[in-house]
């Protein structure tokens, strides 16, 4: 069978995010919420769960699961959608089918299908680990707690040393809101794994719910310090130092990031937090840069129209506004893309943003 390996789904108190590879494996961009209005960020990291090319030890397993793991490293879901409704139709009580049936849901968005796959792989196995992991992690998102809690911690009686299992459980309590309970799993978590930046970005994502700003900027910093070469992860721990408001550190993380891999969603990422340093040079140069390399990209539009328009470049901050509504015409900085083109043309500024 396929070796299991960890992702990170992603939550966020955000509207919306930049899907960053730490959030599913990609650094195709999409838009996010920065101070002011509207978005250009990667989403915060919370509970983990397998990769939908990894799963469960393979004994036995029919031809068609067979068929459908290899649909899957293919992404080819539609392929292995089909092949695991046949493993199931042959046999209902195939545990790795339904499990890989519900990473098939999941992947392809139907929540409440991978939901009842999951526990029926659990219930037919209730050993899975995958199938728990994945399951809590729907739990946690559907804010479905006290399942999420319930399921962690029956696991991990059978298994104390189940790292990613203790990360779940430490982001269903502080969904909750239980904050010293969740702290404890986010310390015990880091105990059984102390060199992987998605625990200390969970925790941090943690302590700044908690309006523990210095604490979250510190785990940040230990993330950082163990993320290596990651640069979707550096992206990551950017966006997050960037909501903690600790901008000197935001703007290194993302120098790190863009060293590694230079794209649209880190620039502009990267210019949000040197615009909040009174770089406005650098922010708009790193959002120059960001159109020219990835046009379709909507944020760096908007935000380059922004910051023109503040200037008094009429002309030239209306075309952004322009193309950001191509790139994104039903975008969620849409309406204040029109609003603030209408302005423009009109060669008015837009009203002076309000200070937090």
């Amino acid at each position: 069978m396929i070796g299991r390996a960890q992702k990170l789904r992603c939550l966020s108190a955000l509207t919306l995010a930049l899907a960053l590879a730490a959030c599913g494996g990609g650094n195709k961009p999409a838009e996010s919420a920065s101070p002011g209005s509207g978005d250009s960020t990667p989403k915060a990291a919370s509970v983990a769960t397998s990769n939908p090319a990894d799963g469960p030890a393979a004994s036995g397993s029919s031809e068609d699961v067979s068929k459908g793991t290899a649909a899957i490293k293919a992404g080819d879901w539609n392929t292995a959608r089909a092949s695991f409704e046949s493993a199931i139709k042959k046999n209902p009580k195939q545990a790795d089918a339904h499990y890989y049936l519900g990473l098939v849901m999941d992947k392809t968005g139907d929540r409440a299908a991978a939901e009842k796959h999951y526990r029926d792989a659990l219930n037919l196995q209730p050993d899975l680990q995958e199938a728990a992991e994945n399951l809590t992690a729907i739990y946690v998102e559907s804010q479905k707690y006290d399942d999420a809690i319930t399921l962690a911690k029956g696991v991990l009686s059978r298994n104390a040393k189940n790292a990613d299992m203790q990360l779940n459980l430490a982001s269903a309590l502080s969904g909750k809101g239980d904050l010293d309970a969740a702290s404890k799993a986010f310390d015990e978590a880091l105990k059984l794994s102390p060199n992987d930046a998605r625990f200390y970005i969970a925790y941090a994502h943690h302590l700044a719910s908690a309006k523990k700003n210095d604490e979250a900027i510190a785990k940040l910093k230990q993330a950082q310090r163990v993320a290596g070469e990651d640069a979707a992860m550096l992206g990551t721990i950017g966006f997050e130092l960037r909501t903690a408001r600790a901008v000197p550190e935001c703007i290194a993380a993302f120098d790190r990031a863009i060293a590694i891999k230079d794209n649209a969603d880190f620039r502009t990422n990267r210019a949000l937090c040197k615009y909040a340093a009174k770089d406005k040079a650098g922010a708009m140069a790193d959002l120059q840069t960001a159109t020219q390399k990835e046009p379709t990209f909507a944020p760096a539009h908007y935000w380059l129209g922004s910051w023109m328009h503040e200037d008094g470049k009429f002309a030239e901050a209306a075309a952004e506004y322009d193309a950001y509504l191509k790139a994104a015409p039903t975008g969620p900085m849409a309406k204040a893309a029109e609003a603030k083109a209408k302005l423009a043309k009109e060669k008015k500024k837009p009203a002076p943003a309000k200070k937090n």
